[in-house]
C-alpha cells in the first residue's frame, strides 16, 4: 500500500511525541532551550510568551513553518517559547509532546534575551524588514493588589504600572511583582524585566528609520502597545493588536489548539501569500477583524476590538 506523504508526516510525528517524557521533569529535560547564538540572518521573531497552555506555543510552530514554507530559511526566523509548570503540562499535555521537537529549536521566552537578540538586529542596520509576533497574557499593570501604589518605590511603581505582554521564561515569570522588584534591588536593568510599551519602542527605533517593521501582538490588552506616545518616533511601522488598550482577547485555555485571533490571523495570514512587505496589511487586518467580531458575537463575549496603526 502506498502512504502518502502527508499521512507519512504524520505518522512521524506521532512517534515523535510518542517519544517525549509525559512526567514533567523528563519533559522539561527533554525538550530544553535553545542556547546557540542568533543567527546574522534572523529577521522574524515568534514569541509564545505566556504560562498555563501550550496554544501560545502552537501559534508559534505554525507560523514558523508557515514563513519556511513561503522561502525563508531556518537561520531567518527565531522561536521562543515558555517551558510549562507541572500543572500546566498536565492540562495540555498531548499538545506539548506533539510540539515538543519542533520546541527544540527555540530560545526561552524572556524579556532580556529578546532585547537583546533585536538590539544585536537592529545594530546590523542591514535587515530587509523585522517582523515580531507575540502571542501570551496581557495585563494593563502588575500593581501587587495588596499594597497600595503610594507605599512602593517610584522605581518599582514605574516599571508595575504599565501594560505588560507575559514573558514566562524571564525572572518571575515576567509579571511577578515580588520577583521583578528583588531583581531591580539587585541592579537588574528594568528593560530586562517587564516586555512593555516602553521596552518595544526602544527596540523598534533602534533598527534604521527605513527598516520596515511588522509588529503583530496577540494578549489581552495588547493595544497599549500601539497608543500614540507608546509608538511616538517608531517609523515604517505597521502593527495589530488582538485588543483594545481596554479589553481583553479570547482563547487562552487549556485544550484550545490556538488563541481566538491567533487562530484568525494565521488562517487569514494563509489566505494572503506573499513576505511581510508583499502583504496589503490593511486589507489584512480588516478580514482578521471581521472574522473576530463575528466569532465573538457567536460566542457572546465581549468584542476584544483589535486595533490597527501604520506610521511614515
Amino acid at each position: 500500500m502506498r502512504v502518502s506523504p502527508a499521512l507519512l508526516v504524520f505518522m512521524l510525528l506521532l512517534l515523535v511525541a510518542c517519544a517525549v517524557p509525559v512526567r514533567h521533569a523528563g519533559f522539561v529535560a527533554a525538550v530544553p532551550y535553545r542556547t546557540a547564538p542568533l543567527p546574522e540572518r534572523t529577521k522574524i521573531f515568534l514569541v509564545a510568551g505566556g504560562v498555563e497552555v501550550a496554544n501560545f506555543a502552537e501559534e508559534v510552530i505554525a507560523q514558523r513553518a508557515l514563513w519556511l514554507a513561503r522561502g525563508f530559511e531556518p537561520d531567518e526566523i527565531a522561536c521562543y517559547w515558555t517551558q510549562p509548570r507541572r500543572g500546566d503540562l498536565r492540562g495540555d499535555l498531548k499538545q506539548y509532546r506533539r510540539l515538543a521537537a519542533a520546541l527544540r529549536d527555540c530560545y526561552p521566552a524572556a524579556t532580556s534575551l529578546l532585547r537583546r537578540h533585536l538590539q544585536q538586529q537592529a545594530d546590523r542596520g542591514d535587515l530587509p524588514f523585522v517582523y515580531l509576533y507575540v502571542s501570551s497574557h496581557g495585563n494593563t499593570d502588575i500593581l501587587p493588589l495588596d499594597v497600595p501604589p503610594e507605599h512602593i518605590p517610584p522605581h518599582e511603581r514605574a516599571l508595575f504600572s504599565q501594560y505588560v505582554i507575559q514573558f514566562g521564561a524571564g525572572v518571575g515569570r515576567g509579571v511577578s511583582p515580588c520577583a521583578l522588584a528583588r531583581a531591580l534591588r539587585d541592579g537588574a536593568d528594568p528593560r530586562d524585566l517587564a516586555f512593555s510599551p516602553a521596552v518595544l519602542r526602544g527596540l523598534l527605533k533602534a533598527f534604521p528609520a527605513a527598516t520596515p517593521k511588522y509588529v503583530v501582538l496577540q494578549a489581552c490588552h495588547s493595544g497599549g502597545f500601539l497608543l500614540p506616545d507608546a509608538i511616538d518616533g517608531v517609523t515604517n511601522l505597521t502593527a495589530i493588536a488582538a485588543a483594545r488598550p481596554d479589553r481583553t482577547s479570547f482563547g487562552c485555555d487549556a485544550g484550545a489548539e490556538f488563541t481566538y485571533f491567533g487562530a484568525v490571523f494565521l488562517r487569514r495570514l494563509i489566505d494572503t501569500p506573499g513576505p511581510p512587505t508583499a502583504l496589503d496589511w490593511p486589507a489584512l487586518f480588516a478580514r482578521v477583524r471581521a472574522d473576530i467580531d463575528q466569532l465573538e458575537r457567536r460566542v457572546d463575549v465581549q468584542r476584544s476590538l483589535p486595533v490597527f496603526v501604520q506610521t511614515q
